[in-house]
C-alpha cells in the first residue's frame, strides 16, 4: 500500500471516530451556547521529527467539583471523566499536518476542572516529563498576539503556530505576520518580515516550522518579537514551540 493510501485510511478513520463522539454526547451538548470551546495546541502520537526524535502527547485531567463536567469529544465514546480524581483523558490525536483540535467543557462547570497536557520525546528514555504545553481557553484567544524574546540561532528549531476558533464559515482568511529584530544590541526595532500567512483548515491553523529557515533574514540577530494579527477581526491564539537542535529539549513562548 502506498504510503498516500495509508495517510488517506488513517485521516478517514480519524474522521469516522470523530463523528459518533460529536453526535452521542448528551442532549445538552447538543447547544453549544452551554459548553466552552478549549484549544488543544498539540495531540500527537508517536509522530517522527528531525535527529531522530518521535513525539506523542498526553492530557491529564482534574475535576475538583461534587459534580461530574462533560468533555466532548473524546476517543472513547462512553467515558465519563471522573470527579476529585486525576486521570489521563482519552482524547483524540491528530495524524495530519494540524497537530491540533478543539475540545468543548461545559461551561457550568469549567472552572471546576484543570488540564495538563504534556509533549514527550518517545525516543528519549531520559526525557521522563515532558513539557508542559497551554491549554487554552476561549477568553485567551484575541485579534494579535506578540512574542517576545524568541530566538533565531541555528542551535534552535524555532516553530511559529497560530490557530482560531473554528466556525461555519469556510472562507479564506489569512494572518498578518509581522517579525522584529529584538535583541539587546538594536536601537529601537527593525521590521525584518512582514507578510500574510493563510489559515487551512479548522480550527483554523497555520504555521511557520523554523522561523529563521523559512526567513534568513532573521539571522542576522539573536532573538526577535512575533507579532501575529488577524485580517478579519477573528480572535486567534498562537504560540511558539523552541527545540534545542542537540538535546532536543522544548521550551515555550507564549504572550503570558
Amino acid at each position: 500500500m502506498s504510503l498516500l493510501a495509508r495517510v488517506t485510511i488513517r485521516r478517514l478513520l480519524f474522521a469516522v471516530a470523530l463523528m459518533p463522539a460529536m453526535l452521542i454526547r448528551p442532549a445538552a451538548a447538543q447547544s453549544l451556547d452551554l459548553f466552552e470551546p478549549v484549544l488543544l495546541p498539540v495531540t500527537v502520537r508517536n509522530v517522527p521529527g528531525a535527529f531522530g526524535t518521535r513525539w506523542s502527547t498526553e492530557l491529564w485531567y482534574r475535576n475538583n467539583s461534587d459534580r461530574r463536567v462533560v468533555v466532548t469529544p473524546l476517543a472513547m465514546s462512553d467515558y465519563v471523566p471522573t470527579i476529585k480524581q486525576t486521570v489521563l483523558l482519552p482524547v483524540f490525536t491528530s495524524p495530519n499536518a494540524d497537530p491540533s483540535q478543539i475540545i468543548y467543557v461545559e461551561r457550568s462547570g469549567i472552572d471546576d476542572v484543570q488540564f495538563d497536557l504534556r509533549l514527550f520525546n518517545r525516543s528519549d528514555p531520559k526525557s521522563k516529563w515532558g513539557t508542559k504545553l497551554p491549554v487554552v481557553r476561549e477568553r485567551e484567544f484575541a485579534e494579535a498576539v506578540n512574542l517576545i524574546n524568541v530566538p533565531t540561532s541555528p542551535d534552535f528549531r524555532s516553530t511559529l503556530r497560530i490557530y482560531a476558533l473554528p466556525d461555519t464559515s469556510f472562507a479564506p482568511e489569512t494572518v498578518l505576520l509581522q517579525i522584529y529584530a529584538n535583541d539587546s544590541y538594536s536601537n529601537g526595532e527593525r521590521l525584518l518580515v512582514s507578510t500574510e500567512l493563510p489559515f487551512n483548515g479548522g480550527p483554523r491553523y497555520a504555521a511557520v516550522l523554523s522561523i529563521a529557515d523559512v526567513y534568513p533574514e532573521l539571522r542576522q540577530v539573536e532573538r526577535v518579537r512575533v507579532h501575529v494579527e488577524s485580517t478579519s477581526g477573528r480572535r486567534i491564539w498562537a504560540f511558539v514551540s523552541v527545540t534545542s537542535n542537540s538535546s532536543q529539549d522544548v521550551s515555550v513562548v507564549t504572550a503570558h
